[in-house]
């Protein structure tokens, strides 16, 4: 009766071991996913690329552009500014708020109540942003060349 136990254990141990290893198989091949989006942006137009490709980083530099965070609300809402410009994003708020790209390409980072952070952008388009905090605070960046 022992013999058929761990017998029993064994065989379900060896399948519990193949059916995870089979679950990595099945995912695709590296340089298949690598060219998926690639292909995707080639076909995208011009302004959807800039928007999904959103080349930004984060600055502390003074900005050229602001927007200030009050009362849950971007002030303005649409700030515009020209490749390479601080948007400097001042939070007057009494709790932390970001700026972050809607499809997360990047963001300020949380910004505590009296401080501040900037975005840079390196190419021209339509960058919409929320606070990834408060979801209903939204806004669209313009940047031009």
């Amino acid at each position: 009766m022992l013999p058929r136990r761990i017998l029993a254990i064994a065989a379900g141990s060896l399948l519990m071991l193949a059916a995870c290893s089979s679950s990595t198989s099945s995912s695709p091949p590296a340089s298949a996913a690598a060219s998926a989006p690639a292909s995707a942006a080639a076909s995208a137009p011009a302004s959807a690329a800039a928007s999904t490709a959103a080349v930004c980083s984060t600055s502390g530099d003074a900005g050229a552009v602001s927007v200030s965070i009050k009362n849950f609300t971007f002030t303005p809402a649409q700030p515009s500014a020209k490749v390479g410009q601080v948007i400097k994003f001042s939070n007057d708020d009494s709790t932390a708020h970001t700026a972050t790209l809607d499809d997360n390409a990047c963001g300020t980072g949380n910004i505590n109540a009296g401080a501040a952070n900037g975005l840079v952008f390196t190419a021209a388009g339509s960058y919409p942003f929320h606070c990834a905090i408060h979801q209903q605070m939204k806004g669209t960046i313009t940047i031009t060349q």
